[in-house]
């Protein structure tokens, strides 16, 4: 039970909203929760009192709809909902599939009612996976359970009040504003090549990095990207879709990690005009049917977008040649914070510029990093007694 919304009330196993008023029941045979009677929530404490003590009124549909699904069953209706009314990216949909085979598909075979809080703890407990690991399978388990409830399948999820393991955050990697130049130039230096090849695969790294450093965006987002995003007219780049890569399907978008990552992103004229000579050369050097809803990053060969497989390997490409620090794509996105809080910008000034609905995820991201900065400015006067 949940006592940061819910408290105890005089009346044994009855617990009251703080906020909302309203009753939660424990059977006492069964431990069963109940908030609802016919799809409502319960506000009289009769009504309570009549449900603990088992008089006859109708049963929420919830528990009865649980008695009768197992985990595996429920599962297979979760990823049917993910795929097709959340649409989520199929690299998404696959790691849910993968977590489901390597680890739950032989670890929960009791219906999803006796599924206890106890029993997730247990079952994370003695597995021999690293912590980090360990948090990934809870963040599955929390989003299965939760549209468990949303679905009625559920009255209450029993991964709710379970914490997260504390893991100790591993060093973020990000280029200096110097290892960022060495590399454009790099590129530049290739663009000139006498190899058409040769140019094309520089150029579209070399966009996908101006791109990626400038809006600070999820590479995913960035490969999503279409042409017409880039609204000149009013200075914005409107970022809504993730990349879906699935070879088997024509749709490549997918939504944004969260409602709240879609956003307009302000950009100067600069990135426009690189953008619009981008377009220019792919009409008339890749494909001169080129429309301003493609996607930025398409392999007209394959006539599908470019995998991230071909994408890390021309960047990995470009990384050796330049002699910089080895960072991944998605990297870029560290790049700009780091960038923008060494030019003294507060985080609180673009955390919803890279998709950060609430403030907090950027501190927790990015908030270490904020006061390493600091203590260097602290110690810039150092160096004149």
């Amino acid at each position: 039970m949940d006592l940061k919304r819910y408290k105890k009330t005089r009346y044994q196993n009855i617990y009251k909203n703080i906020k909302n008023g309203n009753y939660l029941v424990v059977i006492p045979s069964t431990k069963k929760v109940v908030s609802k009677i016919e799809n409502k929530k319960i506000f009289d404490i009769s009504d309570a009192l009549n449900i603990r003590d088992n008089k006859k009124i109708k049963m929420q549909k919830k528990i009865e709809i649980s008695n009768t699904n197992d985990f595996d069953a429920l599962w297979d209706k979760y990823i049917t909902n993910c795929e097709k009314i959340e649409k989520q990216a199929y690299n998404t949909i696959l790691r849910k599939n993968k977590d489901y085979n390597k680890y739950f598909k032989e670890s929960f075979k009791i219906k999803i009612s006796k599924i206890t809080k106890y029993d997730i703890i247990s079952y994370l407990e003695n597995l021999t996976c690293s912590l980090k690991q360990k948090n990934e399978l809870l963040k599955q388990l929390k989003a299965f359970f939760n549209w468990c409830v949303k679905e009625e399948h559920l009255v209450i999820s029993p991964a709710t009040n379970i914490n997260m393991y504390k893991v100790p955050k591993t060093e973020m990697k990000f280029w200096t504003p110097e290892e960022l130049k060495k590399f454009l130039t790099i590129l530049q230096e290739e663009m000139r090549s006498s190899d058409i090849n040769e140019v094309k695969k520089a150029y579209m790294i070399y966009i996908l990095t101006i791109i990626g450093f400038t809006l600070g965006d999820r590479i995913g987002e960035t490969r999503a990207l279409t042409f017409n995003c880039f609204d000149k007219e009013h200075g914005l780049v409107n970022i809504k879709h993730s990349i879906n890569y699935n070879r088997k399907e024509d749709n490549y978008f997918s939504t944004t990690k969260t409602k709240g990552s879609e956003r307009d992103v302000d950009v100067t004229d600069k990135l426009f005009t690189e953008v619009d000579k981008y377009y220019e050369f792919v009409k008339n050097n890749i494909n001169l049917n080129i429309a301003k809803n493609d996607l930025i990053f398409f392999n007209y060969d394959r006539n599908k977008p470019y995998s991230d497989a071909t994408l890390r390997k021309h960047f990995k490409y470009y990384l050796v040649k330049s002699g910089v620090s080895t960072i991944r794509m998605y990297d870029l996105r560290h790049t700009y914070v780091t960038t923008m809080m060494g030019e003294g910008k507060e985080l609180y000034l673009f955390y919803q510029r890279i998709g950060h609905k609430d403030y907090k995820t950027t501190v927790n991201k990015y908030g270490h990093l904020s006061n390493k900065t600091k203590k260097e400015v602290a110690s810039i006067t150092d160096k004149y007694y």
